[in-house]
């Protein structure tokens, strides 16, 4: 910081970051010959040998010894970050302060990890084709099969692939605001914001994991990398139009400049706070809101992911259930096996075309000061969007292209979309099948997948709260806090021509938290604090979408001390009782639990500032 004479003050910030780490991502397995051309993995063959001689499913799990080692078999990342900045700040006269920031941050990241390549496996453990694409015929190599592969074996048909990213950001924002002028109820104010912001990426996978390449075994990734401007101006008022009643006003313009269609947008916010008494505070808000996709979203040059998905189509054209309905039919059964579930390539690409996220919401609520150390407050809350990019999910496409050929829902009712509609039509032509002469039907070589501007999605809700403080001589200080978020309503419509899904909240296929509770204790005594957090997350669907899973608690502490009037020292504990995700066990693929729940168990950290 530099103070001048005439009330300006300069300052900059420099902050730089520099991490390595290293991790295990499974150990890799043969599961099958890697298929020429497509680069992809084929299950099930014809295994010649005589002993066998007929049609098998085949996996060959590596262990930590053919590498040469654990520390062979790591992943590992570098990552360094910078961001730099200066402002300038000063006022107009007594009126008007003003705030003038530029910056530029940058973060680069690289990653290793070794990886077999499909031709040179194959050939390893099989050998040649000796039937056609779609009926392959090999003769394993038993002997290579059952032994130990030495480390010289492994990586004389293995390679480490590298990974380079990078990412910046270049923004600049001029801030004033102050009083227009006096009125009964106390002053007229205002702020201004003007801003700009250039920021892009680029993402350099292994060209061997790319969805148009494919030689590397049993792996898939992404490139990307495009750039975006945008410039922005707002405003904001508050009017006290009584002693008792304020409004507040806000309005901005947002311009981009990049590949989409999305060009500008204009939003605006209205609010009141009516305060009776000192202690209650009365409120509400409206605003409108706007979204621009996620780059990536936009300038994905192609991604791709294998995962198990269930062949619906399959399923439902051999009479079986893809979901038993309730109250179960009379012999209902539901299709099982490989025969059924598979691995599924998946391929997704970046979608120029995409608009903005458009919405608009509405709050009220209620502040209490019941005492000077208790509090409460509660708002209700209500959000509508309308374009919203997600992805759609294999599991989305498989079964409507399912109900498309089918007419049948995965619980055998009547599928709502005729065969010949531009539903159909858009999903039928993301599922890419080939001849499988020895299965029930033909077999899912590839779902296209990608970003899509959903139709509509509304969400409403409660957050409440409860604060309340004890300050003691002997003891010390005390703070407590208990922070309450439930969702009320969840409407859900993918496409236009979808029938909106008033009960999406309850939605067995839905998995985000209805609930989410936060408590937390804090103590102060002279130069000791420390807190204590509990995070409960509410009840998920299990993973086969017949009842729901436990909800789940996390317990975090923390305790520093002060040590000289200048520095100090903390010890931090996270997930304090090593509480990892609820029982699902029917959740059957790795890592058998949902993604919403951390895979880290307790954690042990100090800090010396």
């Amino acid at each position: 910081n530099m103070q001048f004479d005439n009330g300006m003050e300069l300052w900059s910030s420099l902050m730089a970051y520099h991490s390595k780490s290293k991790l295990t991502g499974g150990l890799e397995f043969f599961g099958g010959p890697h298929t020429d051309g497509v680069g992809t993995r084929t299950a099930a063959f014809f295994a010649t040998n005589p002993s066998i001689n007929g049609n098998v499913t085949v996996q060959r799990i590596l262990t930590p010894q053919e590498y040469g080692g654990i520390e062979n078999t790591l992943q590992k990342f570098d990552e360094k970050s910078w961001d730099l900045a200066f402002g300038l700040r000063g006022d107009f006269g007594d009126k008007f302060d003003w705030d003038l920031t530029v910056g530029h941050a940058e973060y680069k990241a690289t990653r290793t990890r070794p990886r077999l390549d499909g031709s040179a496996v194959t050939d390893y453990f099989l050998g040649p084709n000796l039937g056609t694409a779609t009926a392959p015929r090999y003769l394993i190599n038993l002997d290579r099969w059952y032994r130990p592969l030495s480390p010289n074996e492994y990586w004389s048909m293995a390679s480490t692939i590298k990974y380079v990213a990078d990412s910046y950001v270049d923004q600049a924002n001029f801030v004033v605001s102050g009083d227009l002028f006096e009125m009964p109820a106390g002053p007229f104010s205002m702020a201004a914001v003007v801003e700009y912001t250039r920021q892009g990426y680029d993402l350099k996978s292994p060209s061997g994991i790319l969805p148009t390449n494919r030689t590397v075994y049993n792996l898939t990734g992404t490139n990307g990398g495009g750039d975006r401007d945008r410039y922005a101006v707002g405003a904001e008022v508050s009017i006290p139009i009584f002693s008792m009643l304020k409004a507040n006003l806000a309005g901005r313009f947002d311009k981009y400049n990049d590949i989409t269609n999305v060009d500008d947008a204009k939003t605006w916010a209205a609010g009141l706070e009516f305060r009776p008494h000192e202690s209650l505070l009365l409120r509400a808000n409206y605003s409108t809101s706007f979204k621009a996709p996620d780059m990536h979203y936009v300038y994905n040059e192609g991604s791709g992911s294998f995962g198990n998905a269930l062949d619906t189509y399959r399923c439902l054209s051999q009479g079986f259930y893809a979901t038993i309905p309730q109250p179960t039919p009379p012999g209902a059964s539901v299709c099982t096996g490989a025969t059924y579930t598979y691995s599924v390539f998946a391929t997704s690409k970046g979608e120029p075309t995409l608009e903005e996220e458009t919405g608009e919401s509405f709050t009220a609520g209620v502040v209490w000061d019941i005492t000077d150390d208790l509090s409460v407050q509660a708002d209700f809350y209500s959000i509508k969007l309308e374009g919203a990019v997600a992805n759609l999910s294999s599991t989305f496409i498989l079964d409507n292209e399912a109900g498309c050929r089918t007419g049948l829902t995965r619980t055998r009712q009547p599928f709502q979309f005729a065969p010949g509609s531009a539903f159909c039509q858009e999903m039928i032509s993301r599922v890419t099948r080939t001849p499988a002469p020895t299965e029930p039907t033909e077999r899912i070589t590839g779902v296209r997948s990608g970003p899509v501007n959903q139709s509509f999605q509304r969400v409403d809700g409660i957050d409440a709260s409860v604060k309340y403080r004890l300050d003691t001589d002997r003891f010390g200080d005390f703070a407590f806090s208990l922070e309450w978020s439930h969702t009320l309503k969840n409407e859900l419509q993918t496409f236009a021509t979808d029938a909106i899904q008033t009960d999406f909240r309850d939605d067995p296929g839905n998995f985000d938290f209805r609930s989410r509770m936060r408590a937390s204790v804090a103590w102060q005594k002279g130069d000791w604090r420390t807190n204590l957090f509990m995070t409960r997350y509410g009840s998920l669907p299990n993973w086969q979408e017949t009842a729901r899973v436990a909800p789940y608690f996390l317990w975090n502490a923390n305790v520093t001390k002060k040590i000289t009037d200048k520095a100090s020292i903390g010890f931090y504990v996270n997930n304090i009782f090593n509480n990892f995700h609820p029982d699902d066990s029917g959740f059957n693929s790795y890592p058998y639990f949902w993604r919403a729940y951390s895979p880290v168990g307790r954690t042990v950290s100090a800090q010396f500032s």
